[in-house]
């Protein structure tokens, strides 16, 4: 099993941000990205909170909020994010033509074993991993909400996946 040092979280809002707050915790270098600069403050803003709320239930201590932030570099540039990506989640909005482009773009810009997974709650990933040229690293993992609380995901193989994108 090949081991993910890096991962590109595509979207900081609802989902996203807490993708790479967990991630960063288990001390991955995470790559999240999104439209614009506005969008990406807000999602670190919400990390913040969220590490801050962990520190008041006395889960972590509070050094560990400079330390978990700084495994997240922030940045609105998918095509150099995904370059550097083993692991890529979509967390993008319920809007699958907007899936697809990015399924598209991912599978230009990323390495042929990169994996490819979606967050969708209602797609099917058949569908997603048609739109690539390695339909076989593409995985549907559905997260619960919120992902940085409640730890469980379904995963969600298409027909293609391989064993070695299910068991990563």
């Amino acid at each position: 099993m090949r081991e993910i040092r890096t991962i590109l979280v595509v979207g900081a809002g609802t989902m996203g941000h807490g993708f790479a707050q967990i991630f960063a915790l288990n001390n991955r270098e995470v790559l999240l990205v999104d439209q614009t600069q506005e969008l990406l403050e807000k999602g670190r803003g919400w990390i913040i909170d969220n590490l801050n709320y962990m520190v008041e239930l006395g889960e972590m201590g509070r050094e560990r909020i400079d330390s978990t932030l700084a495994h997240i570099q922030f940045t609105t540039d998918l095509k150099q994010a995904a370059l550097k990506a083993d692991y890529v989640l979509e967390a993008v909005f319920e809007d699958f033509d907007l899936k697809k482009r990015i399924f598209r773009q991912l599978d230009e810009y990323t390495q042929s074993h990169t994996i490819l997974a979606s967050n969708t709650s209602s797609f099917d990933i058949n569908e997603l991993s048609a739109v690539t040229s390695h339909p076989e690293r593409v995985i549907g993992t559905h997260w619960f909400h919120p992902p940085q609380i409640t730890p469980c995901v379904e995963v969600i193989p298409s027909n293609r996946t391989n064993q070695e994108t299910i068991d990563c």
